[in-house]
């Protein structure tokens, strides 16, 4: 239901997203008004002939509804790159969808199910960050050199066995484990797929887009299942979803893109746009921070499994919105605000006595990052030649932001509570906005 969600939402534009060529669209409107409109012409007197000619002729036949709807279908071409485009979208969505079905309950499976303190839900978020930055910052690097269609394939056909493995998971050692494979297999593709959507022209704010509507299905199938039919199922129903991505994947294209000779062990991408890389991860180890200790906040104030999966709907439902409409901006200016934004978000949650109150904090969050995630990614893409690994860092720097923001948490919240992870967050959003101010230019 989840993937075919967002294939309505994919196809719900005029007859020309599918393809319907748009003359022939006119012609038919034009047909349409002049059956509509009788005709006004001056009366002319009928001869004898012109009866005798006139029953000589046969009546035309009148095109009905399905005669119109039949000769659009002839003219029907779907356009390559429109359907190419759909998969992709599909697949980010269906990747997403996954990712968050698992990854919102994880601290809750943990810590009622296997018994997980605070401190050890930090370290088995931590273990999945570390694994997820080391696989994403090789494998964005071999995008520039290898076969990315085969990368594609590969890590999320790995990543489909690396959820159903969670559904193992005995005790927090055994679930940390499950957790790091999971890691290491997500890392693998998502350069390679932003790779096929540069190589087909495609608008890069769209594309995510998707990845955020994913989120939002992932959280609100979270919520549900979660109240119905447990952890497992959870897990069951990502792994599922991967796979399906991954037949979606094996029906693409080759896409044709600058190969280069890649050292691996390099920084010189990251040395170049150090300040782009260090002001995101700052400010994404605070919302880390927080995003690790934030269901358990909210079960504190009063919410269930259901009322946590709309809350976090509510920021990527936002995001899919938002993202659509940032192309040919200011990206620096976005970048600047998207910090700002996030300080003053953080700082709302604290005065919480029930859980709906977080609701317009949630909404800000969703516009910090669509203006952060797209400026960042447009301004890497733009300006670098190694484009995979530049704007695959990205999925590097949160998840190394993952490492320290699950650990920073954890231990926060465990010694001093909820309110002071918020303050570091917004604490290290302001340091990231000041960053940006004085070093990121166009």
């Amino acid at each position: 239901m989840l993937i075919w969600g967002g294939l309505f939402i994919l196809c719900d534009s005029a007859p020309s997203r599918l393809g319907v060529p748009s003359d022939i669209t006119q012609r038919h409107k034009g047909a349409r008004m002049q059956r509509e409109v009788p005709a006004i012409s001056t009366p002319v007197k009928a001869t004898d002939s012109d009866h005798r000619s006139h029953q000589n002729q046969e009546k035309p036949k009148e095109n009905g509804f399905w005669d119109r709807v039949s000769h659009a279908r002839r003219h029907c071409e779907y356009r390559p790159n429109q359907v190419l485009s759909m998969r992709l979208d599909l697949i980010q969505f269906a990747t997403n969808t996954a990712m968050m079905l698992s990854m919102m309950l994880i601290p809750l499976f943990a810590e009622k199910e296997l018994g997980a303190n605070h401190t050890e839900i930090g370290v088995i978020v931590a273990l999945y960050g570390l694994c997820l930055f080391v696989s994403s910052y090789l494998f964005s690097k071999a995008s520039d050199a290898w076969n990315i269609k085969r990368l594609l394939i590969a890590g999320i056909a790995l990543s489909a066995v690396a959820y159903l493995l969670q559904v193992f998971s005995c005790d927090p050692i055994s679930l940390g484990l499950a957790r790091g494979f999971l890691g290491i297999c997500i890392g693998i593709y998502p350069a390679a797929l932003i790779m096929h959507v540069h190589g087909m022209n495609r608008s890069i704010g769209k594309f995510i887009s998707f990845g955020s509507l994913g989120w939002a299905a992932g959280f609100i199938g979270a919520g549900i299942i979660g109240v119905t039919g447990g952890y497992d199922l959870i897990f069951a129903a990502s792994s599922v979803l991967m796979l399906l991505s991954a037949i979606t994947a094996l029906t693409l294209p080759e896409v044709k893109i600058r190969r280069m000779k890649v050292r691996y062990l390099s920084l010189d991408t990251v040395r170049v746009n150090w300040a782009i890389y260090l002001a995101f991860m700052l400010r994404h180890t605070g919302a880390t921070a927080v995003w690790v200790i934030f269901p358990l906040y909210l079960v504190s104030i009063g919410a269930d499994e259901l009322s946590i999966g709309i809350i976090y709907a509510i920021n990527p439902l936002l995001q899919f919105f938002m993202m659509r409409r940032l192309d040919g901006r200011d990206m620096v200016a976005l970048v600047r605000c998207g910090y700002l934004i996030s300080v003053i978000a953080f700082l709302s949650f604290i005065p919480s006595p029930v859980f709906y109150y977080t609701i317009p904090g949630m909404i800000l969050i969703a516009i910090a990052w669509s203006f952060l995630y797209v400026g960042s990614t447009e301004l890497l893409l733009r300006t670098n030649q190694d484009k995979a690994a530049a704007a695959g860092m990205i999925t590097s720097v949160v998840s190394l932001s993952l490492v320290a923001g699950s650990l920073l948490g954890g231990v926060l919240s465990h010694n001093f509570g909820f309110t002071a992870v918020f303050l570091v967050g917004a604490g290290l959003s302001l340091i990231g906005f000041l960053i940006s101010v004085r070093y990121v230019e166009n």
